[in-house]
């Protein structure tokens, strides 16, 4: 049978098996091949497709449910998928496909190969589904069918496609049903309560009324099941399993359990009271006490595998545990899944407030006492979810660290030191030391870049373990998104970026497979880069540092809880202040008031590189501060003393040096934000000095050549005379003004681009991309970055090639432009004067194009070419009630008053929706917006979400 058929069966069966809804795309009369592939690719679907054939012949603690960007984590799924196939199933080795052949898409005939043999394997018939294809015709493979396959594995799938299976948090979610929701008790239960309810007078009759009972009643059965723990489980195993492991498995549990009885009491007399302001206070009021949940997700993985392995080496410890679950609940429910119990009913309050709220008359006074309660709720739920989510981002550090077999960390120190992993694949390396190419595999941490090599294990194993080579601090570093000279033979890896050293010592070009592969590779490392050192952090005298707090910590400036278990946020090690990301501006509009108190131990740093000799069997990245700051950022503006300045009077004593000049100088201005003391740059050193020194600088302006150009021409009144637009030679290789004699060019204010016909504004790489693709062939256009990693930043989007390019216009600390650093421009206009008369093919070979058409122009001259821009289906909108500053390339940061198109609420029992803003998809907490009311779906809060 050829192939070409095959996908369509294989698809059919996978529906059959219940791994794809029948819906899904795969199914669309306009399907594709890569439809099926790029649904498989992270290893997700199959593993759950193999429990489907025979359930638990995959523990859902050895796969991740949620890859996302992970190619590490996508090629463990796979791996696993085939070690099972072939331990399991009982499939030969021949007959397994290499990770790479999915993840990759290089053969996926092999892939159909392997689940067609899969389908007709015993274990799988015995599920009673029948396998593909039906008949036992051979399977002829049409590798000209796949070999564009490999060109489209830009990007791994969206997590809506899981929808069809069960995840685990599904599974912890109908065990809490069963035991907690009103739905899930027994009709004699039920009926009791009723009759309590009658007796206590309290009887419901509206929606409200019914939204207090389910807060109530929820409430009493949650407290309830806790019990059922500590009386079933708790006291029968204390004699039986060993007073450490028991310590581990059942730690809080009756620390909950106290506290939930006080909760519960409360808040029984507050609805009997009929006091929303009693109510509201309750949730502020226990708040903090059910800060112990984040303690209690961080040990629960752990004592849900000493359970198992406990049962799993001791006969006399598994059947007490299986008597303990027979007597508890007929043995319906594991002691490993009761567990589970306490973090969803945590994350259920903001759920359950929300919809009382709903129901409460907008003009009532107790909405202002329910919303603070649910304010308090969503905090507490964001930062239960983080902790979740780090323990699961600490798991996968740890199970790098260890899959790099030659590492050798420093004494007391991990990989979690350096940061959250950020992105992790595959790249080719040239460095200009060696100028050979190699085949890396990258980790990319907030703080450092690990260098691997794959090292090859069983054939479907392959990069399983890595070899160490080298490591770079990324503060020691700065990224350029310029093609510099010399590609790779393989055109296939010819997207380069430049990633160099400061001090311009070292310098490493990186090639990826695509152009949008790059820019991830690119977004990526400016996002660590952001992360590590954030906009504003040095601002009034503060020094902000990535910190990692031992005990739950709330924001200095907005009082919320700071988020997750390592690296939650922010310290200014002077004044002590603890802030989030997205905070830091606020606090650092404040002078800082330095404690007197010893500052906290820092936590450990890498080295720098110039004091340490790294080879490739020790990374010795620990002990340096990582900030290892470059020269502070100018504001583009020069300013000339009027009068000599010596030093006196002296600044303040927490803004810093001052910085002494002559009269006639010219200083580059950093800081310019307080009412009499500014800082700047002079002959390479930096310091304060009193505004009334200095004045405003007016370059001399010398008319050259007339030159008259529409397409670079700014409108009136910036040219008072159309025949006098003056235009010049850009600087040559030093990126200091040149004299005045060759300058041709004004003085021109960045805020009076707006006239010109190539300028956009603030735009997205997305959104440029889709204007632009319409296009003719070299229009272009200058837009302000949005990526929160850049954001104000101005780059280049050109059409070439029936594809959009993307370059970044750079900036020296003198202020002047570039795009490559062969030629310096004291202006944009200027920039794009010289590009429009020559290629821009000599710093990016594969952009062999002058700019010819500016995209406003374009856009009059030839309506044709300017389609309606996609739209993204929404599920409604949000409005952000809160400011958020995204960590990561797949988060939108928030700014408050936002309104965000809800495109995804996928991952809300994570506590994050997806949303589209300024022309940006991405993730976004879902506790930090308020959803519009006419687009809320109204679901109860304790159904499934």
């Amino acid at each position: 049978m050829a192939t070409r058929d095959l996908w369509r069966l294989c698809a059919d069966w996978l529906i059959r098996c219940e791994i794809l809804p029948r819906d899904h795309r795969v199914m669309f009369p306009n399907a594709e091949i890569f439809d099926l592939a790029q649904t498989l690719r992270d290893g997700v679907l199959l593993c759950h497709l193999l429990n489907t054939l025979s359930p638990g012949a995959v523990d859902m603690k050895d796969f991740s449910q949620r890859p996302q960007m992970s190619q590490f984590l996508c090629l463990k799924n796979i791996r696993t998928f085939l070690q099972t196939c072939k331990n399991k199933f009982g499939l030969r080795e021949s007959d397994l496909f290499d990770s790479y052949d999915l993840f990759d898409v290089k053969d996926f005939a092999k892939v159909l190969n392997t689940l067609s043999k899969l389908s007709k394997s015993e274990l799988a018939l015995a599920s009673g589904i029948d396998g593909f294809p039906q008949d036992n015709s051979s399977i002829q493979v049409e590798h000209d069918y796949y070999n564009t396959l490999e060109e489209l594995a830009t990007e791994l799938p969206d997590e809506d496609i899981y929808s069809a299976v069960t995840t685990v948090e599904e599974g912890e979610q109908e065990i809490y049903e069963d035991l907690c929701s009103l739905r899930g008790r027994t009709t004699r239960r039920r009926k009791e309560r009723e009759r309590d309810q009658l007796e206590q007078g309290f009887e419901p009759k509206t929606k409200r009324e019914h939204c207090l009972k389910e807060l109530i009643e929820t409430e009493k059965n949650y407290v309830e099941a806790l019990q059922m723990i500590k009386t079933f489980f708790i006291h029968p195993l204390k004699n039986i399993i060993p007073s450490p492991n028991h310590e581990l498995i059942f730690k809080h549990i009756e620390g909950l359990g106290n506290i939930h009885t006080a909760f519960q009491s409360d808040l029984h007399q507050a609805v009997r009271r009929s006091s929303a302001q009693a109510l509201g206070d309750c949730f502020i009021k226990y708040k903090p006490q059910l800060l112990l949940y984040g303690d209690f997700c961080s040990n629960l993985p752990q004592a849900q595998e000493r359970i198992d392995d406990l049962c799993r080496k001791n006969e006399i410890i598994r059947v007490a545990v299986e008597e303990c679950q027979r007597k508890a609940n007929e043995g319906k429910f594991r002691l490993r899944d009761l567990l589970s119990v306490p973090v969803q009913r945590v994350l259920k309050y903001h759920l359950l407030l929300k919809e009382l709220i709903k129901q409460t008359d907008k003009k009532s006074p107790d909405r202002t006492f329910l919303e603070k309660a649910l304010e308090a709720m969503q905090d507490l739920s964001l930062y239960v979810n983080e902790v979740k989510r780090d323990n699961e981002q600490l798991q996968l550090i740890q199970e790098i660290q260890d899959s790099i077999v030659d590492l050798q960390m420093p004494e007391k120190t991990s990989l979690k030191d350096y940061g959250r992993l950020l992105k992790d694949g595959e790249l080719k390396i040239k460095s200009h030391e060696d100028n050979r190419l190699k085949t890396r595999y990258i980790f990319l941490f907030d703080k450092v870049m690990l260098m691997c090599k794959s090292r090859t294990m069983e054939k479907f194993l392959w990069g399983e373990t890595y070899s160490y080579k080298n490591a770079l601090v990324l503060a020691q570093h700065r990224v350029e998104e310029g093609v510099p000279a010399g590609r790779p033979r393989s055109e296939k890896w010819g997207h380069v970026f430049l990633l160099s050293e400061n001090k311009n010592s070292v310098a490493y070009n990186f090639y990826a497979k695509t152009e949008e592969m790059k820019m991830k590779w690119v977004d990526a490392i400016k996002m660590a880069l952001d992360n590590t050192n954030p906009a504003n952090a040095r601002e009034k005298g503060h020094d902000f540092i990535m910190t990692t707090f031992e005990e739950p910590q709330t924001c200095s400036e907005c009082k919320k809880l700071l988020r997750g278990v390592f690296y939650q946020g922010y310290n200014c090690h002077r004044c002590k202040q603890s802030v989030h990301k997205e905070c830091i501006q606020k606090a650092s509009k404040r002078e800082c008031h330095i404690s007197n108190g010893p500052a906290p131990e820092l936590p450990p740093r890498p080295i720098d590189r110039s004091s340490t000799v790294y080879n490739h069997r020790s990374a010795s990245v620990s002990s340096a501060h990582s900030r290892g700051l470059p020269a502070k950022p100018s504001l583009g503006i020069k300013v000339k003393a009027v009068a000599s300045y010596t030093g006196t009077p002296a600044p303040p004593t927490n803004k810093g040096q001052a910085l002494k000049f002559e009269q006639g100088d010219v200083i580059d201005l950093i800081s310019n934000d307080n009412v009499q003391w500014w800082e700047g740059r002079l002959h390479g050193k930096e310091g304060f000095f009193l505004k009334s020194y200095v004045e405003e600088y007016r370059r001399p302006f010398q008319r050259g050549p007339s030159y008259l150009h529409h397409d670079v021409r700014p409108p009136s009144p910036l040219h008072n005379d159309e025949n006098q637009s003056p235009i010049g030679s850009p600087l040559q290789r030093s990126p200091r003004p040149a004299s005045s004699a060759s300058q041709k060019h004004p003085y021109i204010n960045l805020a009076n681009l707006e006239g010109y016909p190539w300028y956009v504004g603030e735009m997205s790489r997305e959104s440029a991309m889709v204007k632009l693709e319409h296009h003719p062939s070299s229009t272009y256009l200058i837009r302000e970055s949005i990526n929160p990693a850049r954001r104000g930043d101005y780059a280049l989007s050109v059409k070439y090639d029936n594809n959009v390019k993307h370059i970044r216009v750079m900036r020296t600390q003198e202020g002047s432009f570039y795009l490559a650093d062969c030629r310096f421009f004291r202006s944009i206009p200027e920039l794009v004067d010289y590009y429009q008369k020559n290629s821009l093919a000599y710093s990016f070979p594969e952009l062999d194009t002058v700019l010819s058409i500016p995209y406003n122009e374009s856009v009059r001259q030839n309506a044709v070419f300017h389609p309606a821009p996609r739209e993204t289906p929404a599920l409604g909108y949000a409005v952000a009630s809160f400011d958020y500053a995204a960590t990561a390339t797949n988060q939108i940061s928030l700014t408050k008053g936002d309104r965000i198109k809800i495109v995804s609420k996928q991952g809300e029992d994570r506590g994050w929706w997806k949303g589209e803003l300024r022309g940006k998809i991405g993730y976004f907490p879902c506790a930090y917006v308020d959803e519009e009311e006419d687009a809320a779906d109204g679901n109860s809060a304790s159904s499934p979400r």
